[in-house]
């Protein structure tokens, strides 16, 4: 079974909530296993392309979060692609990256058993796009 039709299969039955949680734990995996420059443009292209993922489904007109979350995790993804951005251009530390996503899991995880609003299709993408 290829990588893409079990990403799918197992992404039918996860949760968008699951779903983001799998997506921001594999990056912060590819960040933190980053030991030479091809592996952290690697891990850093993929957190880009993740917070690009958040953010227009953020910006979509499906998304059920409430406006005031929207923009303040609009703004954590801005930084989140500002910093990635930077740390392709040096060798400085990802850990401030890491610790975003660290909350993002965290948060997620406080979540789990909340009954919050479903979210677009989108969501249930991530992992397929973002590995």
């Amino acid at each position: 079974m290829s990588v893409a039709r079990y990403a799918a299969t197992q992404n039918a039955a996860a949760s968008p909530r699951e779903i983001e949680l799998r997506a921001f734990r594999y990056v912060n995996g590819l960040l933190a296993g980053a030991s030479d420059t091809r592996t952290r443009a690697v891990a850093l292209e993929k957190a880009h392309r993740l917070w690009s993922i958040l953010i227009n489904d953020l910006g979509s007109p499906g998304n059920k979060l409430p406006a005031e979350l929207r923009g303040r995790l609009v703004s954590l993804g801005l930084w989140a692609q500002r910093e990635t951005g930077a740390r392709l251009d040096d060798r400085g530390s990802l850990e401030p990256l890491m610790a975003l996503h660290r909350d993002m899991i965290e948060a997620l995880e406080a979540q789990r058993g909340a009954a919050l609003p479903a979210q677009p299709a989108t969501a249930v993408a991530f992992t397929a796009r973002v590995a």
